[in-house]
């Protein structure tokens, strides 16, 4: 499988990411669940996001990593992470 990716995301590492169902774990501790998929007209262009919602704070200085590994999963999609204010941490 050839994985291509943009300069922004590559360099993070994807290392200990994974995917069951609709939910993301890092080293095995569930991070992120998918919350929804949007469809908009922006920009002139059609374009398809994926919103994906922090479960806890645990892991937030690896937020920049999970979009990365989630944009290799889904290239054809913008990734948006959200953070409930509770879970919040300054990155």
């Amino acid at each position: 499988m050839l994985v291509v990716s943009c300069s922004v995301t590559r360099n993070y590492s994807t290392a200990g990411f994974t995917i069951q169902g609709n939910t993301v774990y890092y080293n095995g501790d569930a991070m992120a669940e998918l919350e929804g998929i949007e469809f908009a007209l922006d920009d002139r262009k059609f374009v398809r996001e994926m919103t994906f919602k922090l479960l806890n704070g645990s892991h937030n200085d690896k937020i920049n990593h999970l979009i990365s590994f989630l944009h290799q999963q889904h290239p054809d999609y913008e990734i948006e992470v959200e953070i409930d204010i509770e879970h919040y941490k300054e990155l």
